[in-house]
């Protein structure tokens, strides 16, 4: 017997499909955390400087952002995902099959030129398909992704790596992501309805940073970011050679830092629909900060370690779907797919240079890594200045 699917099913399934690929996208992303520790062991990679395999991906998104970004409202959203995650497969099964530190960096590069604004470019989709309460869920549908990779990518491809082969989770995601890309051809293509040259887009595309409003907000991501990511590539190492854990340890802590983020999640979703979006980032910034600079000044136990992951990504996740929703609302469908690729770019950019600008605070001294402590009050700082920035940012909106 055949089955029908409603409009509504449909819709449904576009927005799990989607969600689904985001997930193990997000998942590639975070399991290279707790692995890279054990990566760097096993290929001869420098480990003071195995923080790098999480930094050049985002560094290669922020490229990759900028350079195909006019291609997603020319062409269509949906052309461009299938692209993308072609690309990203590919890559996948490459880093799994890396044996020096050159073709780790190399498929880092690639994995990130193609995952890295996958994300934005379902955002872009679900945008331009959905309107009001509709585009509201499926956008925080899409950044739960995020949370729930911590909760169960991570801790998951943390496991494998110890159990059997710290390769096998890259083949098990290309794999997977494979296979639940296939419905994604039978989707209706949506694009924006800019028919200039490829020339003029990216004039348009750089116009953006004149608007003030959209200058401001990313200001405000820029500083959202930065201290968190300046943390993040080295924490695996930290914890490793600390604290004695292994890549199963760590990733049972982001397992419980993916639980606070989403309910973190779920508090923001629920607040949106009362207008609430300035408020959330305010609020999760500052309670990532002061998190951030009490976990790198060490008072907390071994045992409480996941704790702290909890409630700094429950300050994370409160932000995140706040921040999409403004930035979808300071764009026409016409430019969105340009706005989001920016927004991605400005993300990736201030990831990258979180990793690598922190590399020369970081050393490892008698089984000790130095340089943590710093790296917090960077983060403490620059959180703090998010809620002056969104005063400032409401103020000029409604001048």
């Amino acid at each position: 017997m055949q089955i029908k699917l409603t409009s509504m099913d449909t819709d449904r399934l576009f927005v799990l499909l989607l969600f689904v690929v985001s997930f193990f996208v997000q998942a590639d992303h975070l399991i290279i955390v707790p692995l890279c520790a054990e990566i760097a062991y096993a290929t001869g990679f420098p480990l003071s400087k195995s923080g790098l395999l999480v930094s050049v991906y985002p560094f290669a998104a922020a490229i990759s952002a900028f350079l195909l970004a006019p291609f997603s409202d020319r062409f269509g959203r949906k052309r461009m995902l299938l692209f993308l995650i072609v690309g990203f497969c590919i890559s996948c099964f490459g880093f799994g099959l890396s044996q020096t530190p050159q073709q780790l960096i190399t498929f880092r590069v690639l994995s990130g030129v193609f995952g890295g604004i996958i994300l934005p470019n379902a955002l872009a989709f679900v945008s331009d398909r959905f309107e009001g309460q509709q585009r509201i869920k499926a956008i925080s549908t899409l950044t739960l992704a995020f949370p729930l990779a911590n909760t169960f990518g991570i801790p998951l491809g943390a496991w494998l790596g110890d159990e059997l082969s710290w390769r096998l989770p890259f083949f098990v995601i290309a794999a997977v992501i494979i296979v639940v890309s296939i419905p994604l051809f039978k989707s209706r293509e949506t694009k924006g309805e800019n028919t200039s040259t490829i020339s003029a887009q990216y004039l348009q595309f750089l116009a953006l940073w004149k608007v003030e409003q959209i200058r401001r907000i990313f200001v405000i991501q820029f500083f959202m970011l930065i201290g968190l990511f300046s943390f993040v590539p080295h924490s695996s190492l930290w914890l490793t050679t600390s604290f004695n854990m292994s890549a199963t340890d760590i990733g049972i802590c982001y397992m419980q830092g993916g639980i606070g983020a989403i309910l973190g999640n779920l508090l923001a979703r629920h607040l949106l629909q009362r207008k609430f979006q300035l408020r959330l980032i305010a609020a999760g910034s500052i309670t990532m900060g002061v998190m951030l600079l009490l976990f790198t000044r060490e008072i907390f136990s071994t045992e409480s370690i996941g704790l702290a992951f909890a409630l700094i990504m429950f300050g994370g996740s409160l932000r995140m779907p706040a921040l999409q929703l403004v930035l979808s609302e300071l764009a026409s469908t016409k430019m969105r797919g340009r706005l989001l690729s920016m927004n991605m770019i400005v993300a990736n950019a201030t990831m990258a240079i979180g990793g690598m600008w922190t590399l020369m605070l970081i050393s490892v001294d008698g089984g000790h890594i130095k340089g943590i402590q710093e790296i917090g009050w960077v983060s403490f700082f620059s959180l703090l200045l998010v809620p002056f920035l969104l005063i400032r940012f409401n103020k000029a909106r409604y001048e």
